[in-house]
Order: structure tokens, then sequence, then C-alpha cells
């Protein structure tokens, strides 16, 4: 099978990690695998796993650019495309623009957040184009079905995590500047609105209130930070709440913590939280994208309503203080992600959707 995977973004975050993980799966099962992104990007520089992987660098100058779409056009007839799989939005009207250039090919599409597109004709044509919409939650397949998408086009193959990853050894007490026996809660992500952390800032003096010696720290960078300092500052909450920026550690400090937190109202998945089981932390999380779908309620976490401080901290407190229940629940969640979550369901589910198309 000849497979082209499209990412023009520049960055490196969840999407492109999923896609690299798949990308390594394909070529050891001895598909053929094409990338194509910008020169500057880091989806086009990465390994993927060896040599094998064939890198077109292309301009990808707008979402609707036919000069980006023609090449590609080419590159579909030449080197015989089975499978065009886009991974980002801009990539998903390049992957149609260019399977309609080139006139063969199936065209995938990753669907990694759980807003509905918006809602006009350009964007009804550009979701109806694909052969396949890939949800990374079975949330994300519902919105895509609630906005008129038929059921044959829309799979749910789960994100995942990388188990050999995560197989670190905690921070130690001393390199967090925090004394043994302090319960520790610790949450990872950009400090952007969906995320959240005003709701998990404003939870902490109900935390402190039962458990005063309580303390957060908080990874992750973001345009919300001078806002989230400030409202720790207006709580008096510097001696108990700590940002810590962009980390990459990240693992480490998940198996430091005595309890992970969650606050968001919007995800695809949330492999934070994936991560956080896998490393069999005790998780407290709030209902968001597929969330649900991870941290079922006295099973494998704690799950409360977004946007609620005094659930979030209820929820806080009850696995602070009834620890072994908490451990139970967290060696569930990594039994769950052992079950569901691993690169190599992801492949395979991905591959059952590729298989699916070609037979069609």
């Amino acid at each position: 099978m000849n497979v082209l995977h499209l990412d023009e973004q520049e960055g490196w975050r969840g999407g492109e990690q999923q896609a690299s993980w798949l990308i390594q799966g394909l070529v050891r099962r001895g598909h053929r695998v094409l990338i194509s992104g910008k020169a500057s990007g880091e989806f086009l520089r990465a390994g993927h796993g060896g040599a094998d992987v064939v890198r077109l660098p292309l301009p990808y100058l707008s979402e609707f650019d036919l000069y980006t779409a023609w090449r590609l056009s080419r590159v579909i007839g030449r080197e015989k495309i089975d499978i065009i799989h886009a991974h980002s939005s801009h990539a998903h009207s390049m992957a149609v623009l260019s399977r309609r250039m080139a006139g063969r090919g199936k065209v995938v599409v990753s669907r990694r957040v759980s807003f509905a597109p918006k809602s006009n004709g350009l964007n009804r044509w550009k979701y109806h184009a694909p052969d396949r919409l890939v949800a990374v939650s079975g949330k994300v397949g519902e919105v895509l079905l609630a906005c008129g998408l038929p059921p044959e086009k829309v799979t749910v193959v789960y994100s995942s995590v990388d188990l050999d990853r995560l197989d670190v050894p905690p921070l130690s007490r001393d390199e967090l500047g925090v004394a043994p026996g302090i319960p520790l809660l610790f949450s990872a992500g950009a400090l952007v609105g969906h995320k959240d952390h005003e709701t998990l800032v404003k939870s902490m003096p109900r935390v402190l209130a039962r458990i005063p010696n309580a303390r957060l720290l908080v990874a992750g960078e973001g345009e919300l930070r001078p806002q989230i300092e400030a409202l720790i500052g207006a709580l008096g909450l510097g001696n108990a709440i700590t940002l810590l920026g962009h980390r990459r550690d990240v693992p480490r400090l998940t198996r430091a913590a005595d309890l992970y937190v969650s606050s968001s109202w919007s995800e695809g998945l949330g492999t934070s939280v994936l991560e956080a089981l896998a490393c069999e932390t005790p998780v407290v999380a709030t209902v968001a994208g597929g969330v649900p779908e991870m941290v079922q309620p006295g099973k494998t976490g704690h799950l409360v309503e977004n946007r609620d401080p005094e659930a979030l901290a209820a929820a806080i407190v009850a696995s602070l203080e009834q620890r072994e229940q908490a451990r139970a629940m967290a060696r569930q969640g990594r039994a769950l992600v052992e079950a569901k979550f691993t690169p190599d369901k992801m492949v395979e589910g991905t591959l059952r959707v590729y298989e699916d198309l070609l037979r069609g």
C-alpha cells in the first residue's frame, strides 16, 4: 500500500506525534510511506523511524493553495498513491483538492478536536469530500455525525500513548523543591482558554481549606499566563501554586505527583489524562471531549462537570483523603490504556480504515 501523509504545521504537537507513530507502524508493516509538509516544519524534519520515508517539501501557502495541490497531484499519480491521509485542517483541504486533480486515491482526514466545524457552504463541501474522517474519540465522532456527516464516513480510532516513553523514574521531591509528605497535585497543558486553568486555580482555596499543605504544579506555557498569574496573586495562592512553564520531563512530573488534575472544557481525546493513567497516577478530570471514555467514575478516576471549581475541589480532596481507593482506580486506568490506547492499537485501527476504503 502506498500512503501519503500531509501536515503543513510548523510546530510539533499531539497530532504530529500521533501521525509519527502511525507512520512508523506502517513502515514496520511493510507499507510504502511518503510525507509532505513545509520544509521548515517539524513534521517533515522528524525521523519517523528511519530512512524509508520519502519526504516532499512543498510551500503550503494557504488552505487552498492550488500550486501546492497541483504538485501533490503529480506525486499522487506518479507514485500510484492509494491513501492520502491529512493530519491538519489545511492539509485536509490540500488532500481533497490534490485528489480531485489527480483523479486517484482515497482521502482520509484525522479529526482531533471536539468542537463542530463552522456551518457554511465551503465547510460542508470540505467535510463531505473525504472518503473517511477518523475521529480520535467517540465524542469527536458524535460531533461530526451531528453536523450531518453520514455514519459510513466516520470511524473512531483512539489516539494513543507510548508506554515505553512513560517508563521513567519520578522526579524527587528535592528536584521539585517540595518537602516529603506534601500532597502534590500536577496538571499539564498549554495556558490557553479551553484548558481552563482558571477553574483549577479557583478550586484551590477550597482544597486548601481541607488540606492546607497541598501544592499544585502546572506545566505549560501560553497566551493566558499573565491572567493566570494575576488570578493566583489575587487569591493569595502564590505559595500553593507554581507555574513551571514548558517542560520536557512531563512524564517524570506526572509520576512524582499524588494526583493528576485536568480542568479542560474542550478536548479531542485528552492525551495528558491518558498519560497520567498510563503512569498509574490517580486522576481527577472534568468532562471534556473524549475524557469520559478514559476516566470512568469510581473505576479509573474521578470525573466532574467542567467549569465548576467547587465540584473539582471536592473530587481533589476525596482523592487525597482516600489514597488507597485512588491508587486502585489508577491501576485500573493503566489496564484500560494497555487494552485500548497503545500506538499498535491506533495503527491497526487506521489500517482497517485504509483496507476498508480500498476494498470498497
